[in-house]
């Protein structure tokens, strides 16, 4: 069966999803239907991996160098052919604006950006390949299936599905088509080819993401043996939820309410019988997640009292490696975690990235049952491998009451993960001040640096955090110390516009004209980025606009090259030199791509006003009166 996961259908497109079942596809055996299933899973699941190692690789890079984020969604946007849709969007918001864009048979635009952004990371650190050879060979194994696995009759049923919600996506039923005994005659390509074919542009998304190909036939003896089994399992089925049940044409159970109540009474459940509980445990979905776990994830008591009444083994691990008890911890079910304890659930199981129970509680700010955890013996100091703890997750979250539990308990504050990061930077890092307060308090060392040379001053004047800057200024932090490749936090601060830290830090006499190792200082970031009020304020500390680069570059190509009007403006107003070139002979004109820009420049070098210029030469001719090129873009990165 094909089942869309963007809406959930209603009674009205019941006679739609008829007709739907009338396109039928039969698999000759079920071996053959095996033949096409198994690579699937195979290759989402080493998918899977890889989308970790790849999301975990730009969120390290961001990390330590947040310019690139600004370079990672320009480029995303010219791939795709968007205007201004990551605009101002964090490195997670990015990753969910191009989810529905990419899968695991259609993974280009993954396998692209990594080429573009992470052809120096090796996939583990003793193996020869990097990761973008990892996703090019994939690529080439999805290619094959993409081409080989074959489906037919999907264009007319999907059409008849889609119509009335095109170009309106956002409503969009479910999919929902039955293909029961083969997929000849056309391949999983034309899946694809289909979606682009029937939504608009921009809105193309992914077929295998928002799609579960499952088993959707069985033979006929498995068929009779189904009908007879469930026939006798209905009311259990009422009461746990699912909604519509067929075998091969038969609706068994239909409910209507979509919304109904779940609350599970316990001796309604019994009447299906502890066997129908057994069988259902030894089930899991695609996550690996059994009927306990999903139980303790919804909050349902009386199921979890049947399911483990039944046998239902507490510690199985999901494909992530959580437990039920990690799961009810993540979404707070005290009340379920007694009930688990109680049948002998183990404390100390790890999930696959290391994390333990306490942990996942205290990233999610559950307080009580981090509590009850560490009460029970949960080992609440634990370091994953990555060098991260309980107490990092707290101060990451904001989770103030956690972090105080823990700093009773006599956590070390200092300890840091592989990176260099500690309690104190994440806290500081995201604002939260009263944690800041609590770790200071403890004596924490403000001015330790990770292994980029950042400092928890660093993270707060880059994030625009006054507050967080006055506490630390207050505490005789230096604010001069500079990262390994010669940023500071006074030229984070004007790099993105935060001018009352920029105030702060030059009543700090704070030198403005520090540069990096490849010659940029915080004004030339500041022309760069187009903030007008922090180029007019530094100028008023005299700092030098001609001031060049390594490379030649000055303020004025900076904010020409990047279509700042107003700062271009500015600085010629300040005198700034639109005759200096770079050292490959590039001026502000050549390097500007905006035309208006060009005529004020042009308009400042040879001293004539605009209605003379106008009148004489048009936009191509002052965009042509350099002989240097005008595709060039300047960009700085912090390293």
């Amino acid at each position: 069966m094909i089942e869309g996961e963007l809406s959930v259908p209603n009674i009205s497109k019941a006679p739609v999803l008829k007709d739907i079942q009338k396109e039928k596809v039969m698999f000759t055996t079920k071996e053959d239907e095996e033949e096409v299933l198994h690579p699937l899973i195979e290759l989402n699941k080493s998918f899977a991996s890889l989308m970790r190692k790849v999301r975990t690789e730009f969120f390290e890079k961001v990390a330590s160098d947040p310019k690139l984020l600004t370079d990672l969604t320009t480029w995303i946007e010219t791939y795709m052919h968007w205007n201004d849709k990551l605009t101002n969007a964090s490195l997670d918001e990015t990753f969910n604006i191009i989810h529905p864009f990419y899968d695991f048979i259609d993974c280009s635009l993954i396998v692209d950006m990594s080429e573009e952004f992470l052809c120096d990371v090796k996939f583990n650190d003793d193996e020869k390949l990097n990761i973008v050879n990892k996703l090019q060979n994939y690529r080439k194994e999805a290619d094959k299936l993409r081409f080989s696995a074959q489906v037919k009759h999907l264009h007319k049923s999907l059409q008849t599905i889609y119509e009335g919600h095109i170009p309106d996506t956002s409503n969009m039923p479910i999919i929902s088509m039955k293909l029961h005994n083969q997929w000849h005659g056309s391949d999983i390509n034309v899946l694809s080819l289909l979606i682009h074919n029937l939504l608009p542009i921009g809105q193309q998304q992914s077929i295998m993401k928002y799609i579960t190909i499952t088993p959707g036939s069985v033979n006929t003896t498995s068929g009779y043996s189904l009908i007879e089994y469930t026939g006798e399992k209905l009311q259990f089925m009422h009461f746990i939820g699912i909604l519509n049940l067929y075998i091969n044409d038969h609706q068994f159970l239909q409910q209507e309410d979509v919304n109904m109540s779940f609350t599970f009474e316990l001796h309604k459940a019994t009447t299906a019988g502890k066997k129908f509980l057994i069988h259902l445990d030894q089930h899991t979905n695609e996550e690996g997640k059994t009927a306990l776990m999903l139980a303790c994830e919804r909050g349902h008591e009386d199921i979890v009292h049947s399911l483990l009444s039944a046998g239902a083994n507490v510690d199985i691990q999901d494909n992530k490696g959580w437990t039920a008890l990690m799961i009810a911890g993540m979404h707070n079910h005290c009340s379920i975690i007694h009930i688990l304890l109680q049948a002998n659930a183990n404390l100390h199981l790890k999930a696959s990235d290391g994390s333990n129970a306490a942990m996942i509680a205290s990233y999610n700010g559950n307080y009580e049952v981090f509590e009850l955890l560490i009460s029970k013996g949960v080992d609440y100091k634990y370091q994953r491998e990555d060098g991260w703890n309980a107490l990092m997750m707290a101060c990451e979250n904001g989770h103030t009451q956690i972090v105080e539990l823990l700093l009773k308990e006599q956590v070390d504050p200092n300890v840091q993960n592989k990176h260099g990061w500690n309690a104190f930077m994440l806290a500081c890092q995201y604002n939260h001040i009263q944690i800041v307060e609590l770790l200071l308090k403890q004596h924490v060392d403000p001015s330790v640096p990770n292994k980029l040379g950042w400092n928890a001053f660093m993270f707060a004047s880059q994030n625009g955090h006054t507050k967080v800057v006055e506490l630390l200024l207050k505490e005789q932090v230096d604010p001069n110390v500079q990262k390994k490749d010669g940023w500071n936090s006074f030229m984070l601060a004007c790099q993105n516009g935060h001018i009352q830290i920029i105030e702060l830090l030059l009543k700090e006499k704070v030198d403005p004209n520090i540069h990096e190792e490849d010659g940029w200082n915080a004004f030339m970031l500041a022309c760069e980025n187009g903030h007008t009020q922090v180029v007019e304020l530094l100028l008023k500390e005299r700092v030098d606009p001609d001031v060049q680069d390594k490379d030649g570059h000055t303020a004025l190509m900076a904010a020409s090259s990047n279509g700042h009007y107003e700062v271009v403006k500015l600085l010629l107003e300040w005198e700034a030199d639109p005759t200096i070139k770079t050292n490959k002979g590039h001026n502000a004109i050549s390097l500007s791509k905006d035309s208006e820009i060009s005529l004020l420049i042009y308009n400042c070098m040879y001293k004539k006003d605009v209605e003379t210029v106008t009148s004489g030469y048009d936009t191509a001719d002052i965009s042509s009166m350099s002989s240097c090129p005008s595709t060039l873009t300047l960009s700085i990165q912090p390293q």
